[in-house]
């Protein structure tokens, strides 16, 4: 871990979706916290191209491709 400040955050999450992000780390090998970190910075990486109308958010898979709707 870097020397930067460090905040702490207690996030009350329902047992389904905890159990997803549970099997979700275990499929990485990794924590449920690295996960979430990850997930944190794509959706922060959402709201900046929220700020752009000429970015857009895809999903690729294989030769298809979507835009995904942003919020």
């Amino acid at each position: 871990m870097s020397k930067e400040k460090k905040k702490r955050y207690t996030l009350v999450l329902p047992d389904e979706l905890f159990e997803q992000l549970q099997q979700v780390a275990t499929d990485r090998d990794t924590t449920v916290v690295a996960i979430l970190r990850q997930f944190i910075k794509l959706g922060l990486l959402a709201v900046q191209l929220k700020k752009s109308d000429s970015a857009a958010l895809l999903f690729r898979e294989g030769e298809t491709e979507q835009r995904i709707r942003l919020f």
